[in-house]
């Protein structure tokens, strides 16, 4: 038994090898070596109390097993801890426990008082200590248990399969040390006591290749077809062995003829129920126990679906990329796209690589000649291309649409460091001709979003126009009346007495008049004339007394009730549009006359504006399309004034809601939150 467990002490520090060639660097790493080697030592002292028998070795088995229980605590937490380094305080006080017992092993008094040897193997006189020993060590591990499981439960990716394999190698690991040391010794078995130290293997090596593979899937794979092939051979050698058993009982003794042809059709029975059982076995136990790698293929699955729903070029390769990091777990995937893929009007020359974060292309991207050899292959075998060392890349996904490759994908080895499968290539295959129909159809739709976007641009300005139209009349009226003072003035000029106060005063009044004329004509060509957009602090009462300035106002009361309120991040030229065509629509519903009232406040940290008219009021069936584009109610309107002014309000963070009723008039709510001071 002592070369056993010699033999586990040198496969751990092969573990311990592995840890360190392949292993992210990070601090959980350094815990785990920290515990290896101490677990490591604890094994050696098994294998030294075999060989040598004394009460030395016995102390030291005792001493580094308290300070290897405590290493596992040490980092178990930083694992749970998303592997972040720990508090000094937090780690020092794990190891101090550790040392605290390491210390009291080598009091005899209180601990261990002497050995005796029970069937040829050292045994302790333990004192009163160990009780306390017992406790920390059962505790510790009980502990271990439900953090590692409670990591499983609530970790996502990754990181949850890597804690369901500690939790399954630690929960082994408990259960041969109880096994060995509590459950056989009942039965008077002791001499399988020196399992617990290999036992350990089974922590260890779990551990081991949770952090140094990352996809995780071939282990469980493999485990869940041996489970699965030891079951259906079980199955059918009990149901063989219970019909021998029935033979001899109650037909005779003897190999006969019959029993020749009995044991011949239940061969044959195997043979034909065998893969069958097999199977269902392996996939219960998948679905049971695997959950999260028997749905691998199935997520790949649906990354076609999800691509197939998405019309924005972010969206497709936010799709791809979550699916080459998360799903299939890829080093450095790439995702080729033309040069100038987003621009209408421009050929691509080249494929570059488009950023997984930013979704455009990469400046310093390696790029493809389009028509080189390797687009070309592509195109012509229309299959993924394996080891492509040009790209650096384990496979390659050619995107056809046709005959045109529209995009391609590269993908380095997976992380797990295991081969793409046929099932991989077959799923990539489908996900890659999804994107090319999708991204076909998204160049489609981005340039008729470009069209629709340049030719609302031209409506607006047509209804910017309109606008103006509409206020000829009243600007007109607006201007005569300081050109008939400045007439009036000029003409008595040459009849007045020409002293200097008389001077001052007419040259006041002609400033004022002259002043008042070139701010209408000013905002006329404002509204007039397409601006290109600016953000200041606007303050929206200067607005809304700049907007009314436009108007002349004949027959309707206009009254203005402007509290304080804060500054306003935006375009003011945009947002004095909106208050231009809510007024003017207040206008137009009350052609017989009516009140306009214009309010502004605070409410709960919010501008709020209310523009409210005793208008003819908007029908409960017609509130829903009045922010629709080319929606009017009068036959000479365009549609687009109330459009328009929804789209520049939710472009500068607001909202705008419409209470009315039919003949009561209606009162359109402008909500907008200030600008952070």
């Amino acid at each position: 038994m002592g070369w056993i467990i010699l033999l586990a002490g040198f496969i751990n520090l092969i573990f311990a090898g592995l840890i360190i060639k392949r292993a992210a660097p990070s601090h959980f790493k350094v815990y785990f070596l920290a515990f290896i080697f101490i677990a490591t030592g604890w094994i050696f002292s098994n294998f030294a109390l075999i060989i040598f028998m004394s009460f030395f070795w016995l102390r030291a088995t005792h001493a580094l097993g308290a300070l290897a229980i405590a290493a596992a605590l040490v980092w178990v937490i930083s694992f749970a801890n998303e592997q972040k380094p720990l508090p000094l305080l937090l780690s020092g006080a794990c190891y101090a426990g550790g040392l605290a017992f390491f210390f009291l092993c080598y009091v005899n008094d209180l601990f261990l008082k002497g050995t005796t040897m029970q069937a040829g193997v050292v045994r302790g006189n333990y004192g009163p200590f160990f009780l306390l020993y017992s406790v920390f060590m059962i505790g510790v591990m009980l502990f271990l248990l439900a953090r590692t499981l409670q990591c499983a439960l609530t970790f996502k990716g990754v990181k949850k399969a890597q804690a369901r394999y500690i939790f399954l190698g630690m929960s082994g690991y408990v259960l041969v040390i109880t096994f060995v040391s509590l459950i056989l010794p009942m039965f008077g078995y002791t001499q399988f006591g020196f399992l617990d130290s290999p036992g350990s293997l089974i922590f260890i090596g779990f551990t081991t290749y949770a952090i140094t593979k990352h996809r995780l899937m071939d282990m469980s794979v493999v485990i869940s077809r041996s489970v699965a092939e030891f079951l259906a051979v079980f199955f059918h050698a009990v149901i063989y062995l219970s019909l021998v058993i029935a033979y001899r009982a109650y037909v005779s003794t003897r190999i006969e003829l019959a029993f020749l042809l009995l044991t011949m059709l239940y061969g044959i029975f195997v043979g034909q129920t065998h893969h069958r059982l097999r199977l269902f076995f392996q996939t219960t136990a998948d679905k049971l126990f695997l959950r999260g790698e028997y749905n691998y293929y199935k997520a790949l699955s649906d990354a076609s679906s999800r691509v197939g729903s998405k019309l924005s070029l972010p969206d497709i390769l936010k799709v791809l990329y979550d699916t080459f990091y998360d799903v299939i777990e890829v080093a450095e995937p790439r995702v080729f796209l033309p040069e100038f893929f987003t621009v209408a009007d421009r050929t691509s020359a080249d494929y570059v690589v488009y950023d997984p974060v930013t979704y455009q292309p990469q400046a310093e991207s390696q790029r493809v000649k389009s028509g080189s050899v390797l687009t070309e292959v592509l195109v012509q075998q229309r299959e993924p291309l394996t080891d492509v060392k040009a790209l650096k890349a384990a496979l390659v996904i050619p995107c056809l649409l046709e005959d045109r490759l529209i995009a391609f994908f590269a993908l380095g080895l997976k992380l797990a460091e295991t081969a793409y499968t046929e099932e991989d290539r077959r799923l990539l295959k489908v996900l890659a001709n999804q994107v090319a129909i999708t991204l076909d159809h998204s160049r489609s739709y981005g340039k008729i979003k470009a069209d629709l976007e340049a030719a609302e641009r031209q409506l607006e300005r047509s209804q910017r126009l309109a606008s103006l139209g509409t206020l000829t009349a009243g600007v007109t009226h607006e201007i005569r009346n300081p050109l008939t003072v400045i007439r009036a003035e000029t003409e008595r000029l040459g009849k007045q007495p020409r002293d200097a106060e008389y001077l001052k005063r007419y040259s006041e009044l002609m400033l004022k008049h002259v002043d008042r004329i070139a701010g209408i004509v000013q905002r006329m060509l404002g509204l007039a004339k397409e601006k290109k957009r600016r953000e200041a602090d606007v303050d929206l009462n200067e607005v809304i007394r700049a907007s009314l300035g436009c108007f002349f106002v004949s027959n309707v009361k206009v009254s203005a009730d402007l509290g304080r309120i804060p500054a306003l991040k935006g375009d003011p030229d945009e947002l004095q549009e909106v208050f231009v065509n809510l007024i003017q629509n207040a206008f137009d519903s009350m052609p017989g006359g009516g009140e306009l009232k214009l309010r502004s406040y605070q409410d709960d940290g919010h501008i709020m504006i209310e523009v409210s008219d005793t208008g003819k009021g908007v029908a409960e069936e017609n509130r829903e399309k009045i922010f629709d584009p080319f929606y009017s109610t009068r036959h000479e309107g365009v549609g687009l004034g109330l459009s328009i002014a929804y789209r520049i309000v939710r472009e500068h963070g607001g909202d705008i809601k419409v209470e009315s009723a039919v003949g009561h008039g209606a009162t359109f709510k402008l909500i907008f939150t200030p600008t952070p001071t």
